[in-house]
């Protein structure tokens, strides 16, 4: 397994680009639609102060013709004697006839209006008094131009500010996106120089932030590939060395068998004593059975490790009917073996699980089980729920397993000194695969001294609702 050399990435610049632009074109539609608020407000409010200042101005009017009226006596006297003296700066004041024409002097009216500044006007219309002067109207007009002015400024410092601002910010993000992405360019630095077993891990740094969480966890997946390798590598070394021996027995009986055949007898014909023959079959045949034993569990163990962590399919059965079932294939080892193989306690317990596998661990328990038992001895089984969990106990009366040992006898191709002695023919990998079973249902497995002084394997898995 290898790692596919990383280039260093030439697209660092075109992702900070594209922040960079997306920040900067956020920004401008952020402050757009500020400006544009802002702006209606100000209108808004610049058009109702207007509004309240003229209404103001035509109530200014409204009182000073009550005050006076009650010395001129007359109602157009008065009103020209208010429209003379008052004066309002940008503002033109008007009393109109119930007919419509002015009161007052046109000239001087004329006047003040050609003192205003040039732009658009706005005039407001309101009863001088309705009953001092019916029917006469007060006319405020007043020019929009300081309005206009005001906006317009708004405008210009909306039109050169934004972009200003935008521009800044572009500047600010183009800074601040190299700065961010300054550990993903050293992280890819680093990753074009990792190998298998290099070591070499990414660098992190500050692994509070979101770049950092993730260089921790790419690390972490770096020690993950680097421990699978490892233990690949165990693997096939301890493969190759477990199929060498067996491998090397048989070439070597095959060369015996070759030698015999080349010994002429007394006519000049080659000879070979049948019994010798059938000794060296029977030997070959055993020798491949074992290997072909060990190749069953190589697989099973390599599907282990493709699978890894991924959930089996989990299927409602009964452990008690499962183990009831495959019970009867091993009693004739048993007997040959003259060893006993029953059950202590069979009740119904309910999984959830895969009967292929479940069976396999089954087998495993039950073979290791047989394999380190003396003649006379016994293998008792129990199937049962305890705790809310399924129980299933595999009891023999073998050579037991020495407590230094019980803590690595699920390793793979870890066997005993006990275990060795008493079969030189085993490989070490069913508690493997028995360990990997349970595991994948969500199980344990653990291993005591039993009643008998032999071995107790305990496994427990969760029990389904039944």
């Amino acid at each position: 397994m290898d790692f596919a050399p990383l280039r260093p990435d030439a697209h660092l610049p075109r992702i900070r680009l594209r922040f960079t632009a997306l920040y900067a074109a956020t920004l401008l539609v952020v402050l757009l639609s500020a400006a544009t608020a802002l702006r209606f407000a100000l209108r808004a409010t610049l058009e109702r102060e207007f509004s309240e200042s003229v209404i103001a101005s035509a109530g200014f009017v409204q009182q000073f013709f009550r005050t006076e009226i009650h010395e001129l006596r007359t109602i157009e006297g008065t009103i020209v004697h208010v429209t003379e003296e008052l004066v309002f700066e940008d503002r033109v004041i008007r009393v109109r006839r119930p007919d419509g024409s002015s009161v007052g002097d046109s000239a001087r009216l004329a006047r003040r209006a050609q003192d205003l500044p040039p732009g658009p006007m706005r005039a407001v219309q309101v009863p001088l008094d309705p009953e001092l002067a019916p029917g006469y109207q007060v006319e405020v007009s007043a020019s929009l131009t300081n309005t206009i002015a005001l906006q317009r400024l708004v405008d210009q410092w909306f039109l050169v500010g934004i972009p200003l601002l935008v521009l800044c910010a572009g500047v600010a993000g183009w800074w601040l996106t190299g700065r961010t992405l300054r550990p993903v360019g050293a992280m890819a630095d680093a990753a074009a120089r990792i190998a298998p077993a290099s070591g070499i891990r990414l660098p992190v740094d500050d692994p509070r932030d979101e770049i950092g969480r993730l260089g921790l966890r790419f690390n972490a997946l770096l020690d993950r590939l680097d421990g699978a390798l490892s233990q690949q590598r165990e693997f096939l070394a301890d493969a190759a060395h477990e199929l060498r021996t067996p491998i090397a027995r048989m070439r070597a009986r095959v060369e015996l068998a070759m030698l015999g055949l080349s010994a002429h007898d007394a006519d000049g014909v080659k000879a070979l004593d049948e019994t010798s023959g059938a000794d060296v079959l029977a030997a070959l045949d055993a020798e491949l059975r074992a290997v072909s034993h060990q190749v069953d569990e190589l697989l099973q163990l390599a599907r282990a490790d493709a699978t890894g962590d991924e959930a089996p399919v989990l299927k409602p059965l009964f452990l008690d009917d499962l183990v009831a079932d495959a019970l009867p294939r091993w009693r004739p080892q048993a007997m040959q073996l003259g060893i006993g193989l029953d059950f202590v306690v069979l009740e119904e317990t309910p999984v959830l699980g895969d009967a292929v596998l479940l069976g396999r661990l089954v087998g495993v328990l039950v073979d290791n089980a047989l394999r380190y038992s003396h003649a006379g001895g016994d293998v008792r089984l129990s199937v049962r729920p305890e705790d809310g969990l399924a129980r299933l106990d595999v009891e023999d009366s073998g050579i037991g397993i020495p407590l230094p040992d019980r803590a690595r006898i699920f390793d793979r191709f870890y066997r005993g000194e006990d275990a060795r002695h008493k079969r030189a023919d085993g490989s070490g990998l069913g508690l493997a695969i028995a360990m990997w079973i349970v595991r994948r249902h969500g199980g344990r497995i653990d291993v005591s001294e039993g009643s008998g002084g032999g071995s107790l394997f305990v496994v427990r898995l969760p029990l389904a609702a039944g």
